[in-house]
């Protein structure tokens, strides 16, 4: 991001944050592998999409009271701990461990409504634009430690009905009220956005080193497929996606937002089938399964650069070039789950070639559109 010079740091306490809620995507997906249903898949997208929306929540914190006090370090240490109970008990549809994962999901989305009751006392002549988010993560936690009376059954609905109270509102009304403000330092939130992409293509590669060390034979041309994979959506992220700052036009936001999430949905479940590529599991994937997650994720990672790029004012020959990526990744996907079974490093190599040709025409149109401008 050649173009921006952040307006305040970003402090190791995010960063210790960040590892967390990355490693928490990872571990969310880690049972796609033993539970292949579309029903899990759309139960830990539901659950990834919570966590993004805590971090985000959280990020947002940061970005309107800059600062890294004790006080608030132990508030998110302790949201830490309450999102990774509820991650751990959460992860398989199967069984919503009792009500222990909701009630630690209701604990951080308490302490969430503390912190930003903090922001709204320390910050008197914004004291109105920062009520929302108070009121709705207090009533929202107050709904998800009500499972504790209910009856288990209806676990799932109180988990998902809890979290759109809470999350919903910041989503759909207190980001674009505080952008209308200028209450948002983006830089600061575009670089936060930057390091949780980074740390969690970094932990794709390194679930492999933990695999590795508990059973898993590596497969030397899958390891490099990989790493080739990781570096191009690493290059494409940060020098053609995210090369030029977000704009204060409305609706802009929450369009970057959106295409994040759909970029941590694909590289959350990217994890899985990326692993059967580089390691000899003992349990491996069906390929036709395996060509399904692998096309189908990077579809995902695809469709969520195509709407970063799209939030910008003027997107250029980008944009139609991620979108047929996307397209291109989930017909293959789709294609060899059905008709045809290749082994995973010949369908890995299909996917660095797609990849490969989308940054590359892509460098192409992003350097005609410099020259056009000077």
């Amino acid at each position: 991001m050649p173009d921006i010079i952040p307006a305040q740091r970003v402090t190791w306490m995010e960063l210790f944050y960040d590892v967390i809620v990355a490693a928490s995507m990872l571990l969310i997906y880690g049972s796609l592998a033993k539970h292949l249903t579309w029903q899990e898949f759309l139960w830990l997208s539901a659950i990834a999409l919570v966590v993004f929306a805590m971090w985000l929540s959280t990020t947002l914190v940061f970005n309107r009271l800059p600062g890294d006090t004790t006080g608030r370090r132990l508030f998110v240490i302790a949201q830490m701990f309450a999102l990774v109970v509820s991650v751990a008990s959460m992860e398989n549809s199967d069984r919503v461990d009792g009500d222990v994962g909701i009630i630690a999901l209701g604990v951080a989305m308490l302490i969430l409504a503390a912190m930003w009751e903090f922001i709204r006392r320390s910050a008197a002549e914004q004291s109105q634009t920062d009520r929302l988010p108070v009121f709705a993560f207090l009533i929202g936690s107050v709904f998800l430690l009500s499972t504790a009376l209910l009856p288990d059954s209806w676990n799932a609905a109180v988990f998902c009905v809890g979290a759109l109270i809470g999350f919903a509102p910041m989503l759909i009304m207190q980001i674009p009220r505080l952008q209308a403000e200028g209450l948002i330092d983006l830089h600061h939130l575009v670089e936060r956005l930057g390091g949780l992409i980074l740390i969690m293509i970094g932990e794709t590669f390194l679930e492999m080193a933990v695999l590795f060390t508990k059973g898993g034979n590596p497969r030397i041309l899958g390891v490099l497929i990989v790493l080739i994979v990781l570096t191009i959506v690493w290059w494409q992220y940060f020098t053609y996606v995210t090369d030029r700052p977000l704009v204060r036009a409305g609706g802009r936001l929450e369009v970057v937002l959106a295409g994040h999430a759909l970029l941590i949905l694909g590289l959350g479940s990217s994890a899985v089938a990326l692993t059967e590529v580089g390691l000899a599991l003992t349990e491996e994937l069906p390929l036709p399964v395996l060509a399904g997650i692998l096309g189908g994720s990077f579809a995902l990672v695809y469709a969520g650069f195509a709407t970063i790029v799209a939030s910008a004012a003027k997107p250029a020959g980008q944009l139609p070039i991620l979108i047929l990526a996307a397209l291109a990744f989930g017909s293959v996907g789709v294609l060899f789950s059905s008709v045809w079974e290749l082994d995973e490093q010949t369908m890995s190599v299909i996917v660095v070639a797609i990849s490969l040709a989308a940054l590359l025409l892509t460098a192409a149109a992003s350097h005609r559109s410099a020259r056009s401008a000077t």
